[in-house]
């Protein structure tokens, strides 16, 4: 990928707000926020080119937004998450993590068996962080 003034920006986006998962209307504003002026077919396309080099992973929320987070090269893909409803963070669930591949290998095999191909799975726990759920905390 080229170190264009929009890369350097986006990679500093995600460098201090590594938890965050954006949209691309989101990752717009705050580029033009920080000075540098894209438009949404750009922003588009570098989001979809960070995805495709494994720098970000994309993926659709419930209200069916889609929004790009850091890629966690340690972790699989398919790894369990927390996404809060409230302010769209994402908080990966390592607890059990290895079991519950385990069971998703045998839900892919399974599904495989039976002539279909899946592709991906994604397993997402809904709600409000501590932050939404409590603001009065601080947390």
């Amino acid at each position: 990928m080229r170190a264009t003034k929009a890369t350097r920006a986006l990679a500093a986006l995600y460098r201090a707000r590594p938890e965050a998962a954006l949209s691309p209307a989101e990752v717009q504003a705050a580029l033009v926020q920080a000075g540098v002026a894209v438009n949404r077919v750009t922003v588009y396309r570098l989001l979809d080119r960070c995805a495709a080099a494994g720098l970000l992973h994309r993926q659709i929320d419930s209200a069916r937004v889609t929004r790009y987070h850091l890629a966690d090269p340690a972790q699989q893909e398919g790894a369990p998450r927390f996404e809060c409803d409230g302010c769209h963070r994402q908080f990966r669930l390592d607890q059990g993590a290895d079991r519950l591949q385990g069971a998703l290998q045998q839900v892919l095999r399974a599904l495989a068996r039976s002539g279909h191909q899946g592709q991906s799975v994604d397993i997402a726990v809904h709600g409000l962080c501590a932050g939404c759920a409590h603001p009065e905390r601080g947390a």
